[in-house]
């Protein structure tokens, strides 16, 4: 057996020693002070960071080893497995092989819209299989009339080709694309976001030399994914031609494709009104047929519990109809109506004796469109209809408002998909609503947060002032600058106001008014700045003529409010250095990445965020050494202290304390990154959002330790050096309370991260919004994995559609706006 060291056990020795170095470092940094010679302390401190370096090099070997140690054919047959388990089960939601599949035929698809012959010249009926036999052809054409089950013909084909595949094949993976945009997206590149979103630990970079490449994308590269592309037809008219340019550029002979459109809407796009026609070289061709009659009525009759049940008889007069061309016979010629009416019908399994609606009133409708609207309604009563295996807590009035909403949501393509999932939800939500309750929420917490810390300080260890809960909140103002522009800064800004004058001793309610409100401007030009380093597109110094009116605008009234609230020129150079910054360098309320579900962090390393890092801080520090510079020039050194001493040595450390605040501000807001989860973990929407809302914890937990040690070494460095007062602590002692004051911004910053990059938050906005002013469930979440499991909705990875688009425009047609 080999005597070499296990990496897992090498990885578990290198974190163990990551913790007790940072744990010996911050009780050596406490204990020097009090020992006669403290640099001893720091040259003993040096040697230890080679071994610190060692252990994060093996705790970081732990992804790369992964990654390289695992094949993409490795990866396509775990693929493979989560593929046939998701489809799997939604076949079974759907009642796919309940009580046997629905015989489908096909015929060859017409020679001017694909190009190679079928898999049967003389078509076929019956299973899947039936396209299969001989080989399953690379490129397949699958048309259908609206309702023919093209998507459920692809489903059934999908599992059908997972089982026949071998290992290191291709997989086939459904892509709906009705949340495509083809002018906006390339093919392979909207795919590849596809395939992260519903199997998310595919963002994961790819093993040498592909490291610039996501797992996804290199299965497709390699041509692992076979492309099952469903829903052709719902794409919008105007850019038909330019999809179907898309798909033959993204997918050229040779890489095998499965596409499914009705006739019409695939030969418009083959005949584009201007430009070239585009068309899929090497493409076989179906046309799902009508279904037989007979075969019609011996399903419903079979499903009803056979022939001579009772519920079958019921059937009696829809059978006889099907024997003539009547509008309930033209009607049931489509896999759609067919599962509809025997779902309104039938009886389901475990149901007992409930009354059943007669089938018998199809008979008397007047027309095909009448009988499938019908059939529509009352599916949705037949899904909400008790049943002792299900919840009865949505009533079918309350669920068809809801799902009302949703269609009519959707129709309007608010987000640009016909698709629900919970993290899009923000949508539906007036886009200043999250930022304005973020800021409140973190102007509330920042408050109380900075005034419980001096106040326990004060109490326990007789070092720094009073709590001062009439002055409280700045960072909080300056966090949600950072997490949502200056709307979300000027919130805070006000829920701080409100609580500073409730807190305010009596007779002071002006002056309380004026500081806050001098600050409130100020601070939230603070985190814009550290937002636009951090994720500004332009970040670099803009020309004059470039720059941003607003922020010197705010950074002008500001400096004017400053004036009127202590009645000197205290604060106008920091408020102007603050606006002129944001103005040339920052960017208003940098928007976010589009929030989607994550389970944890990692953290981004680069030079240029630790140069930004740096730079911010230097530069926002610097407005203190101005402002005490400023104070010192025109009111001498005994002047009183308001927003910089104005002793110069002193003014020279408290720049240095916000230039430290400030950098670790960026550097976590420029590092702190989320990932997705884990390919084999379940594509649950509940375990998505209990994973994003953990990374929210995480978030806090990370920024909490890095801010206390950099902040906390800072202060500490200052005291051993002489500074005369450091976050409010003296020389002489006291020096565990400035680790505890980096805690408060380090928390701060993390919260506005975590809000910004996760999408748990956007969901709770959403989810109250919709509550209130929508009337819809507020454990939505738990109503969309009910409507999927009645059959209503149908769930494709991690998001939710309706079932077929004919029962989405019914109901966005339906009832009152």
């Amino acid at each position: 057996m080999s005597r070499v060291v296990p990496r897992s056990r090498v990885r578990r020795a290198g974190i163990v020693y990551l913790t007790l170095l940072t744990a010996g470092t911050l009780g050596a940094l406490l204990l020097a002070p009090r020992l006669d010679d403290p640099a001893t302390v720091l040259a003993a401190l040096l040697p230890t960071w080679g071994g610190a370096y060692l252990a994060w090099s093996s705790y970081r070997a732990e992804r790369t080893e992964a990654a390289a140690g695992q094949s993409p054919h490795d990866l396509a047959d775990r693929l493979a497995v989560a593929v046939r388990h998701e489809w799997e089960r939604e076949a079974e939601v759907r009642r796919l092989a309940d009580p046997y599949p629905l015989p489908v035929g096909w015929r060859d698809a017409d020679p001017d819209l694909a190009e190679a012959p079928g898999p049967d010249a003389h078509g076929g009926r019956g299973d899947v299989d039936g396209v299969l036999t001989g080989g399953a052809p690379t490129r397949l054409l699958v048309l259908g009339d609206p309702g023919a089950g093209k998507t459920l013909f692809l489903v059934r084909l999908l599992l059908a080709l997972i089982e026949r595949r071998r290992a290191g094949e291709p997989v086939p993976v459904l892509f709906p694309l009705a949340s495509w945009d083809p002018a906006a997206l390339d093919l392979r590149d909207w795919m590849e976001h596809r395939l992260v979103q519903d199997h998310a630990d595919l963002a994961g970079p790819a093993p040498e030399p592909h490291r610039r490449l996501t797992l996804a994308r290199l299965l497709l590269d390699r041509r692992l994914i076979l492309p099952v592309l469903d829903g052709f037809d719902e794409l919008p008219a105007d850019l038909a031609a330019t999809a179907l340019h898309r798909i033959a550029q993204a997918l050229p002979p040779g890489c095998g494709v499965v596409l499914s459109s009705r006739p019409a809407e695939y030969r418009a796009a083959l005949r584009p009104r201007t430009g070239v026609p585009a068309r899929l070289a090497g493409l076989a061709g179906i046309h799902l047929e009508p279904l037989d009659r007979a075969d019609v009525a011996a399903y419903l009759l079979h499903d009803a519990g056979g022939p001579h049940a009772p519920a079958a008889r019921r059937w009696a007069p829809v059978v006889r109809a099907l024997r003539t061309d009547t509008p309930v016979a033209r009607a049931l010629s489509s896999p759609l109506m067919v599962s509809l009416a025997r779902t309104a019908y039938n009886p389901r399994p475990d149901e007992g004796h409930a009354v059943l609606p007669d089938p018998a009133g199809l008979v008397w409708l007047r027309d095909r469109t009448a009988v499938e609207h019908h059939l529509l309604d009352a599916f949705l009563d037949a899904a909400y209809r008790p049943h002792p295996r299900r919840s009865d807590h949505w009533p079918t009035a309350r669920a068809r408002r809801a799902l009302v909403f949703l269609a009519r949501h959707l129709e309007r393509g608010l987000d640009g998909a016909a698709e629900v999932a919970w993290w899009k939800l923000r949508h539906t939500v007036p886009a200043v609503l999250p930022k304005a309750l973020a800021g409140v929420l973190l102007g509330v917490v920042a408050w109380l947060f900075e005034g419980t810390v001096m106040a326990l300080t004060q109490q326990f260890t007789g070092q720094g002032g009073p709590a001062d809960w009439e002055q409280r909140g700045g960072l909080g103002i300056v966090a949600a600058g950072i997490c949502g522009g200056l709307v979300c800064g000027l919130a805070a800004g006000a829920a701080i106001t409100l609580l500073c004058l409730l807190a305010a001793p009596p007779g002071s309610l002006a002056e309380v008014l004026f500081s806050r409100l001098a600050d409130t401007g100020a601070l939230a030009l603070v985190g814009l700045i550290i937002s636009g380093f951090a994720f500004g597109v332009r970040p670099r110094l803009r020309r004059p003529s470039c720059w941003d009116r607003r922020a010197l605008l705010t950074g002008a009234l500001a400096a004017l409010c400053y004036v009127a609230a202590f009645g000197n020129a205290c604060g106008i150079a920091g408020a102007l250095l603050y606006g002129v910054t944001a103005a040339a360098m920052g960017t208003d309320g940098v928007p976010a990445d589009a929030a989607r579900p994550v389970a944890r962090l990692r953290w981004h390393w680069s030079p240029a965020g630790v140069g930004r890092g740096l730079l911010v801080g230097t530069l926002l520090g610097a407005s203190i050494v101005l402002e005490g510079l400023v104070a010192y020039a025109l009111l001498g050194p005994g002047s009183a202290e308001n927003i910089a001493p104005a002793d110069p040595v002193a003014a020279c450390w408290a720049g240095a304390q916000l230039a430290a605040v400030f950098a670790v501000s960026c550097l976590l807001v420029h590092g702190l990154r989320a990932v997705p989860v884990d390919l084999a973990a379940s594509t649950d929407e509940r375990a998505l959002l209990a994973n994003d809302r953990r990374t929210l914890g995480v978030c806090v937990l990370t920024s909490a330790v890095v801010g206390a040690v950099v902040i906390g070494a800072q202060g500490w460095c200052a005291v051993l050096w002489g500074s005369t007062r450091v976050w409010g602590a003296q020389p002489t002692g006291g020096y565990l309370w400035m680790f505890v004051v980096g805690l408060i911004p380090a928390l701060l910053t993390g919260l506005a991260v975590g809000i910004r990059q996760s999408a748990w938050g956007h969901y709770a906005v959403a989810r109250w919004y919709l509550a209130l002013r929508r009337g819809l469930p507020y454990d939505l979440m738990g109503f969309l994995a009910d409507a999927h499991h009645r059959g209503v909705l149908r769930r494709v990875g991690a998001v939710h559609q309706f079932r077929h688009v004919a029962l989405q425009r019914r109901l966005a047609e339906s009832g009152p706006e």
